[in-house]
């Protein structure tokens, strides 16, 4: 009985010892184990044109099912390239290292952070394009413009046009839908605005141009026909805008010669402290993926 009571008590402590040296074994690599896991997990801080607020999130869900081993969160910011770059060029969102990757409705805010030194090499590159269009409301407040707004060169009064009030645009200085919208309405070409833009903006009564902060407020306008007070008749946005709204009617599309291109260009910033995962990510806007969601969406892309 004593010498089963001590084999009973030996097997126990050498099971405990086991049980203690594989402790002491497997601990340091389920630590490192989780120390990689904590790694790999990466959040991408993303500022964008507005106009991108529902294909965005689609191509980043694609780029995660693509790579699931990177864990990418992404925070996204979606405003009018204009202020988006007023945000950018904040020095505390500088040496916080915000934004990683800027996609802007236009070069011409890219083109300040390219030539301030502000990019990481190799950006920016170009990655889907637009169209623009002139939009009223289903359902105009009465008594309705007469006749109907059928054209870019159909919006002041006079000529036997008349009762045409608000035209809602996004502000030019900041809004690159609205810039393009001026040079629309600018231009005498044919199936453009006949040089109206002066016209329209000089005007403090009805017959005017109101701006918008972005293009989807200008969108909201035509929508709720309403802004700042002012009656909306129509609007100008982009054909993707327009394709989310059940409330508005196209009335036109601007041809393509009434307006400079319309791009959307992307690029890695080189403030970013996760640049490998930010240039795999922004490379795939160039997949396929990336591409049909780019057209299922009413956007153009890059050959």
């Amino acid at each position: 009985m004593f010498f089963l009571t001590q084999r009973r008590r030996l097997l126990s402590w050498i099971a405990a010892a086991v049980a203690s040296l594989i402790l002491v074994i497997s601990l340091p690599l389920l630590l490192n184990s989780k120390h990689e896991t904590a790694q790999a997990a990466t959040t991408l801080r993303v500022y964008a044109a507005v106009s991108l607020s529902e294909v965005l999130p689609e191509i980043e869900s694609d780029f995660n099912a693509a790579n699931p081993s990177l864990g990418v969160t992404f925070v996204n910011t979606f405003d009018s390239s204009g202020a988006l770059l007023n945000q950018i060029n904040l020095a505390a969102n500088e040496s916080a290292g915000i934004p990683d990757i800027f996609i802007s409705a236009a070069t011409t805010q890219m083109n300040s952070l390219q030539n301030a030194g502000k990019l990481a090499a190799g950006w920016p590159k170009t990655i889907a394009t637009n169209r623009l269009v002139l939009i009223r409301p289903n359902s105009p407040t009465a008594p309705a413009p007469s006749p109907t707004i059928a054209g870019f060169d159909k919006l002041v009064n006079g000529a036997g046009l008349s009762g045409r009030r608000g035209i809602v645009i996004g502000d030019p200085a900041t809004v690159p839908a609205g810039a393009y919208a001026r040079e629309v309405l600018q231009s005498t070409l044919t199936g453009c605005g006949g040089g109206s833009y002066n016209t329209l903006l000089n005007s403090v009564t009805a017959n005017k141009l109101v701006f918008a902060s972005n293009v989807r407020n200008v969108l909201a306008a035509v929508q709720n026909k309403t802004l700042n007070g002012n009656v909306i008749d129509a609007g100008i946005v982009y054909t993707t805008d327009q394709r989310i709204s059940s409330t508005t009617t196209l009335i036109a599309t601007a041809p393509q010669n009434c307006h400079s291109a319309i791009v959307y260009p992307a690029a890695v910033l080189n403030r970013t402290a996760n640049l490998s995962v930010a240039n795999s990510f922004a490379n795939f806007f160039s997949s396929t993926a990336a591409k049909n969601r780019f057209t299922a969406r009413g956007f153009g892309v890059p050959a």
